[in-house]
């Protein structure tokens, strides 16, 4: 089983094929060659756990396949997490350069030596975005070929 974490940062405004876009293109960023089935824990702002957009995003979600555990943060704990990527907005707002990177990695820090698989990408309405953190796939052993 290979546990994933999804942060999802998200304006009020924010649609179900918002989040639909966001994911299409994290799930092709992930390793195409991973059949490993997947326990996925979303991650979300508590601030903004109670807002439409977030209704949004659970109704969407109820039609993935498998068990979603959810996670809601407070603002204090993504607070200066160090991110990838870098939005001076949000560094002002938030303490962080993305709110889905630092969530994902929050949710993330359970599970010893996660680290962001994809980084975050950003939905065609720029609505949404969407982050996940995770253990990387082991590399398979190829004789003849060092790691």
């Amino acid at each position: 089983m290979r546990y994933l974490f999804a942060g999802w940062g998200f304006q009020a405004g924010a649609l179900p094929q918002s989040f639909e876009s966001c994911w299409t293109q994290a799930c092709q960023s992930l390793e195409s060659a991973d059949s490993a089935p997947c326990r996925w824990t979303f991650a979300l702002l508590a601030t903004r756990s109670q807002t439409s957009a977030a209704r949004a995003l659970q109704d969407w979600a109820s039609q993935i396949p498998g068990h979603i555990d959810w996670k809601t943060c407070a603002e204090s704990a993504i607070a200066h997490i160090a991110t990838p990527s870098h939005s001076a907005r949000l560094q002002q707002r938030f303490a962080t350069g993305s709110v889905a990177e630092a969530l994902a990695l929050h949710a993330g820090a359970a599970l010893a030596h996660s680290r962001l698989l994809v980084l975050r990408t950003v939905s065609a309405d720029r609505r949404a975005t969407l982050a996940i953190a995770g253990l990387p796939l082991p590399t398979p052993f190829i004789p003849g070929v060092l790691p």
